[in-house]
């Protein structure tokens, strides 16, 4: 699909592009959505433009991704698309910028193209000049990238809230029963583990995206320089630190991530041991009345205990005692 953007009297519109259609006048940004291979040569064709296929956007070499040929900058970088939905992906974005022309060549559908095409539609003069154009657009992805980035940071925070604090109710069910409140535990662990793997997923994908963006703005720099004024100038050394701070904050959530993952292990890891307590305890209670049966169970004539008349319940007795008598020494200690 050929969506293009072109200035009005009244401000900017758009409409999309029908095969072998001109062009209209003062055009401002074309963006091509899913397009197929004669859509991509037409429009290369008319713009005078080398477009990159699909198979060369996906390389990871800067110099494929990052060039410059005659007069137009061919920049392609990772793109977060539907971090809204449960499988969040990287999409190629290949931003062209051409005499008179700004283009972009994608197959996925990132939001902050949308949020772009939305706002220089609202507000033209974010679009007074080719230079004002392209800084909206990459001002709009970093926009679009911090605010995945604090919806990171709220997910990692209730996450560790999760972990390191247990609500009364949780606490009322573990008291009237243990197995509901075990149950209840092992599938909050579950939950968290997950929540923990599709934040830590996230993380992952938003460092790529920013990493590629401060490629892509570092390689744009000595070209648009002279090209600049102040105010612009300004806007895009306010987009580099902004990259960079994205960086260093989604360096920090990958850090929070590994830590509560690891957190998540020991509570994990302290559930496990509490069963094997409980095996262990059982085993030790077990262990002085097996002794005391096996010895009165062995069949031997000269046993003084088998001619008593109460030898039996005197037994019973002493295997008792051998139970509860390591119990208490064990709560005594603390170790129950």
């Amino acid at each position: 699909m050929i969506t293009v953007y072109y200035r009005t009297d009244d401000g900017i519109a758009c409409r999309e592009l029908e095969t072998g259609e001109a062009f209209p006048a003062r055009m401002l940004w074309v963006d091509l959505l899913h397009p197929d291979e004669t859509e991509r040569a037409l429009v290369a064709a008319l713009l005078g433009l080398n477009l990159p296929t699909r198979s060369q956007m996906a390389e990871i070499e800067v110099s494929s991704r990052l060039r410059a040929d005659g007069h137009a900058a061919y920049l392609t970088t990772d793109v977060l698309v539907g971090s809204e939905t449960p499988d969040p992906e990287i999409g190629d974005l290949t931003v062209v910028v051409a005499p008179g022309c700004l283009l972009t060549l994608r197959y996925s559908e990132p939001r902050a193209l949308a949020m772009f095409a939305y706002r220089i539609q609202n507000q033209a003069q974010l679009f007074a000049t080719q230079e004002d154009g392209l800084l909206a657009m990459l001002d709009a992805i970093v926009d679009r990238t911090a605010d995945v980035l604090e919806a990171i940071g709220r997910r990692v925070d209730d996450l560790s809230l999760q972990i390191f604090r247990r609500g009364p109710e949780e606490q009322t069910i573990d008291r009237r029963s243990a197995k509901p409140g075990r149950k209840r535990k092992e599938k909050q662990l579950q939950e968290i583990l997950q929540g923990i793997g599709r934040a830590g997923d996230m993380n992952h994908k938003v460092r790529d995206s920013v990493n590629g963006m401060i490629r892509l703005v570092t390689f744009l720099g000595p070209i648009l320089t002279h090209r600049l004024n102040n105010e612009q100038m300004k806007k895009f050394k306010a987009l580099d630190r902004d990259l960079r701070s994205l960086s260093e904050h989604a360096q920090s959530s990958a850090h929070e991530t590994s830590f509560l993952l690891d957190a998540t292990l020991g509570q994990i890891n302290i559930e496990q041991n509490a069963i094997i307590k409980i095996f262990s305890v059982v085993s030790v209670v077990f262990m002085p009345p097996t002794l005391f049966a096996s010895i009165w169970g062995m069949n031997f004539h000269a046993i003084p205990e088998l001619s008593w008349s109460w030898g039996y319940y005197m037994a019973l007795g002493v295997m008792v005692a051998s139970a509860v008598l390591p119990l208490a020494y064990f709560r005594r200690r603390g170790w129950l």
